[in-house]
């Protein structure tokens, strides 16, 4: 959310063009969303090979 505030603040989003600012969510936040979430979801076990039912994870509570 940091990088997309910084994006507006700062006017790299000056045409207001809804469709930039929603193509620049989904190709560039949504990712780093997901790898934090992941992330988290893995380390909080602390487990080896964890990932994997962390990325299930995120697949089944985020991409409904």
């Amino acid at each position: 959310m940091n990088i997309l505030l910084d994006k507006i603040e700062f006017g790299h989003f000056m045409s207001g063009d809804p469709k930039v600012i929603g193509e620049f969510i989904k190709y560039n936040l949504l990712e780093k969303e997901k790898e934090q979430i992941i992330n988290a979801f893995a380390s909080g076990e602390h487990q080896q090979g964890f990932e994997s039912e962390a990325e299930q994870y995120y697949k089944e509570t985020y991409e409904c």
